[in-house]
C-alpha cells in the first residue's frame, strides 16, 4: 500500500508542481491567479500539452511556442522537487491518515516561496499569508476531527508567534541582515514545527524544540548554501544569484553580496517535518 501511495504520489507531485512555477510567476508579476494558463512574456494562452510538467518543457524545447522566448530550467527543477517530496511525505507519513495534507501544503508553500526568493529576493505576502491561513484552517478541523484534541493547535500556534518575534528582534537590531520578508515566513514554519510537536507528541515543550531545532538546521543550511554560492562567484564569470536590488554601476564587495535567507529556513523545517525524532535527538 505505501509503494501504490509512492506512485500515484508522483503524478499528483508533479501536476503540483506545475501550479508552483505558476504561483511563483504569477505572484512575482502580479497577476491574477487563474484557471488559464498563459505566457508570462506574450499572453498567448497555453493549451493542455504545454502546461503538462516537465514533458513539455523537453517537446517544446525550454521555450515558448507562440513568442520563442526561452522559458528558465527552474521550471522543470521545481516540479521535479515538488513530485519528489511529494513522494517523501507520502512515504513518512503513510500511517498518518489525513494529517498527511499539512505537510503537502507546506511542500507546495515551500516551494513557491523558495522559487520566488532565489529569483527575486521576495517571500511575497500573496503567498505567505494565504499560506498561513490555510494551514491554521486545516490544523484546527484536523485538530478537532481526526486528533481529537483541540488543544494542539495551541501548541503550533505558540511556536509560530515565538519563531516569529525571534525574527523580528533580529529584524528591529539589524534590518539590513535580514529583511522582514522572513520575519513573516517565520510565522508559517513556525506553526509547521509547533504542529508536528503537538500533534504527534502530544507535547508543547517537545513543539518548542522542533522550533529551535528547525532554526538550527536552517540556519546550517542557509551558512552552506552560502558558502557554495559565494565560490561560485569566486570561479564563475557570470554573477550567481544576482540581487535586483545591487546598483548595477557599482561592484559589491564579495563578503557582502546578498543570499537569501528563505530556503535555507524552508529546508530546516522540512527537516523537522520528515524527520522530527532526528531532530530531537540531538536539539537541546
Amino acid at each position: 500500500m505505501p509503494t501504490l501511495r509512492a506512485i500515484l504520489a508522483i503524478p499528483v507531485g508533479l501536476l503540483a508542481g506545475g501550479f508552483v512555477t505558476m504561483l511563483a510567476d504569477r505572484t512575482l508579476s502580479g497577476t491574477p491567479l487563474g484557471l488559464r494558463s498563459r505566457c508570462a512574456a506574450c499572453g498567448a494562452s497555453l493549451s493542455f500539452a504545454e502546461t503538462l510538467p516537465v514533458l513539455s518543457w523537453f517537446r517544446l524545447g525550454g521555450s515558448c511556442r507562440g513568442c520563442g522566448v526561452s522559458v528558465t530550467v527552474g521550471d522543470p527543477i521545481a516540479e521535479v522537487v515538488t513530485a519528489v517530496l511529494f513522494v517523501w511525505v507520502v512515504l513518512r507519513y503513510d500511517q498518518g491518515g489525513t494529517l498527511v495534507v499539512i505537510p503537502l501544503v507546506l511542500v507546495v508553500a515551500g516551494v513557491a516561496l523558495s522559487v520566488t526568493d532565489l529569483t527575486a529576493y521576495r517571500l511575497p505576502d500573496r503567498l505567505v499569508f494565504p499560506t498561513f491561513w490555510l494551514s491554521l484552517v486545516a490544523m484546527a478541523v484536523l485538530s478537532i476531527l481526526e486528533l481529537e484534541r483541540p488543544e494542539a493547535l495551541f501548541g503550533a500556534v505558540g511556536s509560530a508567534v515565538g519563531y516569529s518575534l525571534f525574527f523580528f528582534a533580529f529584524h528591529f537590531l539589524k534590518p539590513a541582515a535580514m529583511g522582514f520578508g522572513d520575519v513573516k515566513l517565520a510565522l508559517v514554519l513556525g506553526l509547521h514545527t509547533g504542529w508536528v510537536g503537538t500533534a504527534f507528541f502530544d507535547d508543547t515543550r517537545t513543539a518548542f524544540r522542533l522550533t529551535f531545532g528547525a532554526l538550527l538546521a536552517g540556519m546550517f543550511v542557509f551558512l552552506a548554501f552560502s558558502l557554495v554560492v559565494t565560490t561560485l562567484r569566486c570561479f564563475v564569470s557570470a554573477d550567481i544569484l544576482p540581487d535586483p536590488l545591487d546598483d548595477p554601476d557599482e561592484a559589491t564587495p564579495l563578503h557582502r553580496a546578498a543570499v537569501p535567507l528563505g530556503p535555507g529556513l524552508i529546508v530546516g523545517t522540512w527537516m523537522v517535518v520528515l524527520y522530527p525524532d532526528a531532530v530531537l535527538a540531538v536539539a537541546p
